[in-house]
């Protein structure tokens, strides 16, 4: 994992310029193990993989190495995790960090590879509550649901017909008046979890599409 939070948001500051072949060629040639999954593409100022198995598109970028590479260093590498398919310039940006170990032949969002942004966790509730009531999925649950309270449920394990969600895959709770949702009565599920064991969380098309809109006009 990272050392401190701190240390690698600071990374995203980073000038890609300063990175030498010499310095990464043990990182650069350790992603040709990535299975089939994903699509290693080389950038000339930087290294990016696109996640081809996530339902959205999905990418890691590269962040630098926190010190000159040697043998207890070179053969750990991290990533920044983002929806968008540039550098993040913002923290907001990144959903969070991954730890990869060179030696594995896989690049994968795990919770114990996986280190969460509270500034990107605090952007996508934000996008939820705005949007929730324009998503035509809440809207479905208004034709059966007039008062009363329904949770917007993260769609990587759905739930069968008729039956809650796990606490970790509600994204939060909010308010039906006389048939209308009520954004404002928007309430954060404390027990959502961004990555679990089935994977990185998966909003509806809508919700989805909101944010990375957002999250490029950041």
């Amino acid at each position: 994992m990272f050392a401190t939070r701190n240390s690698i948001i600071s990374h995203l500051c980073w000038s890609t310029k300063t990175i030498t072949t010499t310095t990464l060629s043990p990182l650069l040639r350790s992603a040709a193990l990535l299975s089939h999954h994903r699509q290693f593409s080389t950038a000339p100022e930087r290294r990016l993989v696109r996640d081809t198995a996530y339902p959205f598109p999905l990418y890691y970028h590269l962040l630098p190495p926190t010190s000159t590479p040697s043998s207890t260093t070179i053969s750990k590498a991290s990533y920044a995790l983002s929806f968008l398919p540039t550098f993040p310039h913002h923290t907001h940006q990144v959903v969070g960090y991954i730890s990869h170990n060179n030696d594995s032949e896989d690049l994968q969002v795990k919770p114990n590879k996986f280190t969460e942004n509270d500034a990107f966790n605090n952007v996508l509730h934000m996008v939820i509550q705005q949007n929730l009531a324009d998503d035509p999925m809440v809207e479905s649950v208004l034709q059966q649901q007039l008062e009363g309270w329904t949770h917007i449920a993260d769609y990587r394990n759905p739930a069968p017909y008729g039956r809650i969600p796990l606490p970790e895959d509600i994204f939060g709770s909010v308010q039906i008046v006389d048939g209308v949702i009520q954004p404002e009565s928007y309430q954060r599920m404390p027990t959502h979890r961004i990555v679990s064991s089935l994977g990185l969380f998966q909003l509806s098309d809508h919700l989805h599409e909101r944010l990375v809109h957002h999250l490029k006009n950041l």
